[in-house]
């Protein structure tokens, strides 16, 4: 009886309790302007119980009837306690904390620091800056989002490739893509495409896609070598600090929370507009086969009575009797028969996110499906991405960070490689002949593929191109991959200003690839003939890195002026890649795609002499002690000195290891002296830094290495290949590249922080590059690796915030961003005057050089030859005079870059844009140069193509005789053309361009009608990127994008060989929140 007596008093006294409780509401508003603040922090003071103001800079939050104190936080703002009392509503302004002016940011090994201190550049960027995006690679969700990188894409097709260069390019030869740290663990983003010969198109997506933008935290981008010291080699291209929701669960601020979102966009090719006057032929005739200068199209039968243009094959191939009309075809314009190749695609991501924390810890899980389908048929990437973190606090001193993250992808597209005009340069492309078919040619509804053979169908004399249709659907590459990357972290605090953490990094992963093409399709050049005969190349990659680090980290005020803010760490790394293939050819049966159906197969790439270039085990091991120390004065006076050694595997003893000193430091005049520049400046900061990094060599460089076949081969003369020596000869002596960087900066804001500026001025040196030297046949070896040579880069950054206009009803942000960034091939080994970097001279005309004296990565070809005064000089056919030799033709490098972007909100309602321009840099361009050559650009279509046309210059005979030779506008534009003439330069054209990168319209959903809902929060939006974009100095409907790089992620820059067009992307995203 007393247990139940006692059991009722307990139950009626919680309820009790529970009816004691009650709500306390009000708004925080800015103390400067009254404007609403969203995101602040309420929490009652000795508890967890909290909450964050809404949109509108509301809060709700449960109390207990006897008050208590409400904490309201935000960094920058001043923290303030109000007593509850008997109060149910508590409006509150917050002003700014002049100790606080600028926010904690995470930079390199984790290491937290408030951003006044630090003496280099970073960009932070938040969540809601890559939110929303159609964009399915966070990479491309960066561009134009902060000075110093630059973005270029291989193409608009789903799943392709992207390139990120930060502070240009200080490498020939190695990888310049910089480091991606995701919850403070390295992770591999490079593309593993076995297809690295560039004619084959670079289309395979660089790993970075498998990070999905609905489950980022926040990103931070370190971009100068005094703030990536810590990372050693492995940071000197910059580094990308990824923080995921998972990995920031420990910072949640409400107890639960969940969102959801969805999102749906339709994707569009960008394609030329072309010309429906002409019919296919020369010199107003009808021909046909070739070019579009032909007869008018006017209803009626030429005058030369002509056939249709499939007789050919009507008179090869029986099976084709419809079109074995001999005479009275009668040509007509074809306005579709290019848009009708592309299809609109689709890209639908839905994102589910749930958070929960308590007093001992948090965790979170989210979980998202892309499914995307590209531009045309049998392109597309489907992923799955499932992520989750939580922080478990065992004792008031032991405490585990964890997060495990599990992706899969699957990636296909039909085969997109170079195109030189009338042939793929290399693997089959769907584009490389598509854009100058002739207006009459109904592409879409004649026949392809031979009903018998299955081989392709074309309509020009000769069947001597692989139609586009054919292979779509006769040739495919595919990829898919597996991933896991986590990390776990153990902290124990030993006092409480002495912290040691033990942190195991992991990212694995597998990918399968495949590309293969069904015998049948024709017009190679000889180095790929065997495309023709049918091929089928099946590759597996493992990839895997195992990260550990030790970090005891120091934060310890010494005396009432000086701060102390030191780590120490330890850090042990191996990364090991292996990959096994085949690659077979000589198709038996047409469409039974394996490798038994093939009369030969072998473990290499049939154009590359190795012998096992698609097998091979790569493991390289890096271990690095590190510290870091920084002295704050009075929070005014920041200094801090960096250090790194490390050993690294790849080089022999005694050049494995490397020391990479950094030191950086910022000084505040608005803080060291009252009253500095009042009434003009709010806040003021100098700073300066320098920083060291290096590039080691690939493994295996130093020693002889033996290729050793994992698969049995024998072949056509009956001989077992099982191994030989490797081809390049080892040099033991071979050390790292060596960079060193200074970088100066100033930060100021004014106008009540309403203006803020960040201007950084970097000069950035890298010596003893790692070259390829050819050597003597005789010697037998083709080449070896040396260190010679020096390139610089020096650039200027500029990031601008302005906010013209903050109230309670409208919010205006301005953000600029430029960059300026110029480099120089200072020298390059005796006796070497040119490298090539990217390129073929020999088998596309034009490559990437490395010049001494030159900017890295000038174009060299042939040209026209020029008087002294820069006057064209004319042959005696009225042509262009040819260069017997190549030469520099154009610089790819920008002059500067910029973006502009604005956000206006009224009433929770967002109008946002962004505006890209890249000012200067040269491209050569097959794309932008088909079009007009062939006769199907737009821009022609008032040109008769019966009227003669003179080229402008002088005649080379005698030099001063203007040119009076005319001739027919196919031999002015066609035979003066990159394609049929040897004149390369005659396809460089000005980079400079404009594009409209981003419009959005977004909706936050009033309280007063999602209450009812129990949603806290809901956004809707509606989102297009690149929108418009115009090449100024390229033809105006040729729709060229000099964005795209045919290059993939490799060096090269500024050539572009027909491949895929950009992609226009457009429509909705709902997220709601819990």
């Amino acid at each position: 009886m007393k247990k139940f007596l006692l059991l009722c008093f307990s139950f009626v006294f919680v309820l009790s309790a529970w009816a004691q409780e009650r709500v306390v509401s009000g708004k925080v508003t800015a103390s400067e302007d009254g404007s609403t603040l969203p995101g602040v922090n309420v929490v009652l003071k000795g508890t967890t119980n909290g909450t964050v103001t809404d949109v509108d800079g509301n809060y709700r939050l449960n109390v207990p009837s006897s008050g208590g104190t409400l904490v309201f936080s935000f960094i920058g703002l001043q923290t303030q306690e109000l007593a509850i009392g008997e109060r149910s509503i508590i409006d509150i302004s917050m002003g700014l904390d002049v100790q606080q002016l600028t926010e904690v940011v995470v930079t390199a090994q984790g290491i937290e620091r408030e951003r006044k201190s630090m003496g280099f550049a970073s960009t932070q960027i938040s969540a809601s800056d890559i939110a929303n995006k159609p964009e399915t690679d966070l990479g491309r969700a960066l561009q134009g989002r902060t000075p110093g990188l630059q973005i270029l894409n291989s193409s608009g097709l789903a799943g392709s490739g992207s390139k990120i260069n930060i502070r240009g390019i200080s490498s020939v030869s190695g990888n310049t893509q910089p480091l991606w740290v995701v919850d403070g663990v390295p992770i591999n983003t490079g593309s593993n495409d076995s297809n690295q010969d560039f004619r084959d198109g670079q289309v395979s997506p660089t790993r970075f896609i498998d990070l999905d933008p609905n489950n980022i935290a926040s990103i931070n981008i370190l971009r100068g070598l005094s703030a990536t010291t810590l990372y050693g080699s492995q940071g000197r291209n910059g580094v990308i600090l990824v923080t995921t929701k998972a990995g920031a669960s420990g910072k949640q601020t409400r107890n639960f929370e969940a969102s959801v979102s969805q999102s749906l966009f339709a994707v569009e090719a960008i394609i030329p507009e072309f010309q429906n006057k002409w019919a296919n032929g020369f010199d107003g005739d009808y021909g046909e086969f070739f070019s579009t200068w032909g007869y008018v199209f006017d209803g009626n039968v030429p005058p030369n009575n002509p056939r249709h243009p499939y007789f050919e094959h009507a008179a090869t191939f029986p099976e084709f009797p419809e079109f074995a009309m001999s005479e009275g075809y009668v040509p007509t314009a074809q306005p579709n028969n290019i848009s009708d190749f592309f299809q609109k695609g689709t890209s639908s991501n839905t994102s589910f996110n749930v958070g929960a924390r308590n007093e001992f810890g948090s965790l979170n899980f989210n979980f998202s499906h892309l499914d995307e389908t590209g531009f045309v048929k049998n392109n597309g990437i489907e992923r799955n991405n499932f992520s989750l973190g939580g922080t478990a606090k065992l004792t008031d001193k032991f405490s585990i960070n964890s997060v495990f993250n599990f992706v899969k992808t699957d990636f296909e597209t039909p085969p997109t490689g170079a195109g030189t005009g009338s042939n793929s340069a290399g693997a089959p492309s769907i584009f490389s002949n598509l854009y100058f078919i002739p207006r009459n040619i109904d592409l879409t509804h004649w026949p392809y593929q031979n009903p018998v053979t299955g081989a392709s169908v074309y309509y020009r004399n000769g069947n001597d191109i692989t139609n586009p249709y054919w292979i779509l659907d006769n040739a495919r590459q595919t990829s898919t991959t597996n991933r896991f990357f986590s990390n776990i972290s153990f902290n124990y605090d030993f006092t409480d200003w002495f912290k040691l953490t033990y942190r195991l990094g992991l990212d694995t992963y597998s990918e399968k690839q495949t590309l293969w093409v069904n015998k049948g399709s024709v017009g190679y050049p000889a180095s790929a003939i065997a495309f023709s005969t049918g091929l089928f190349r099946t590759v597996d990659v493992s990839n895997t890195i195992l990260d550990h680090s030790i970090i005891g980290t120091i934060q310890k005020k010494l005396n009432a002026d000086l701060d102390l803010t030191a780590i120490v760490g330890f850090n042990a790394r191996t990364d090991e890649r292996i990959q096994s293939g085949l690659e077979s050819s000589g198709q038996v049966v047409y469409g039974l795609i394996e490798h038994r159906n093939f009369a030969n197969t072998q473990p290499r790439d049939f154009r590359n002499n190795s012998l096992s270039n698609l097998n091979r085990v790569e493991r390289r091991t890096w271990v690095g002690a590190y510290f870091d120390a920084g002295l704050g004065y009075k929070n005014f006076l920041y200094l801090n000195v960096t250090g790194r050694n490390d050993w690294v595997s790849t080089l022999e003893k005694e050049n494995r290891t490397l020391f990479y000193p950094g030191v950086s430091a910022s000084f505040i005049p608005t803080a060291a002296f009252p009253g500095f520049a009042a009434g003009v400046l709010d806040f003021l900061k100098l700073r300066a830094g320098y920083g060291t990094s290096a590039n080691f060599p690939d493994p295996y460089n130093t020693r002889p290495v033996l290729n050793t076949n994992s698969v049995y081969q024998v072949d056509a003369l009956g001989t077992v290949s099982s191994q030989g020596l490797d081809r390049t000869l080892a040099n033991p002596g071979l050390k790292p590249e060596r960079q060193t960087e200074l970088e100066f900066g100033v930060e100021a804001q004014a106008l009540d922080n309403r203006a803020k500026i960040d201007l950084s001025f970097y000069n950035r040196t890298a010596k003893d590059q790692i070259l390829s030297r050819t050597l003597d046949p005789a010697t037998g070896y083709q080449q070896t690796l040396i260190n010679a040579g020096e390139i610089t880069n020096k650039g200027i950054e500029a990031g601008v915030t302005l906010t013209p206009v903050r109230s309670n009803a409208v919010t205006w942000n301005v953000r600029v961003n430029w960059t300026r960034n110029v480099s120089e091939v200072v020298s390059l080994p005796e006796g070497s005057k040119e490298i090539v970097v990217s390129g073929s001279v020999t088998n596309v005309g034009v490559a990437n050089f490395a010049i001494e004296g030159q900017p890295f990565n000038v174009i060299q070809g042939t040209y026209g030859l020029k008087d002294a005064n820069g006057v064209s000089l004319i042959t005696s056919n009225g042509d262009y005079a040819i260069s017997p030799e190549i030469g520099v033709i154009g610089n790819p490098n920008p002059q500067w870059l910029g973006s502009l972007i604005n956000d206006v909100t009224w009433k929770g309602i967002t109008l946002g844009f962004q505006w890209d321009y890249v000012h200067g840099g040269d491209t050569y361009s097959f794309s932008a140069a088909t079009t007009v050559a062939r006769g199907t650009a737009k821009e022609l279509e008032d040109f008769d193509p019966r009227l003669p046309l003179i080229i402008p210059g002088v005649l080379q005979s005698d030099g001063v005789t203007p040119n009076n030779i005319p001739m027919p506008p196919s031999q002015f534009f066609f035979g003066n053309s990159i394609i049929g003439s040897n004149a390369n330069d005659t396809g460089i054209f000005d980079s400079s361009r404009i594009r409209l990168r981003e419009v959005s319209l977004s909706y936050n959903i009033p309280q007063n009608i999602i209450s009812k809902l129990s949603i806290r929060s809901a956004n809707i939006s509606l989102v297009g990127n690149n929108m418009w974009f115009r090449a100024i100095n390229a033809p105006k409907y040729s729709k060229v994008d000099f964005d795209r790089t045919a290059f993939g992620v490799a060096n090269g820059a500024g050539i572009d060989f027909l491949g895929g067009p950009s992609a226009r992307r457009y429509g909705v995203n709902l997220r709601l929140t819990f």
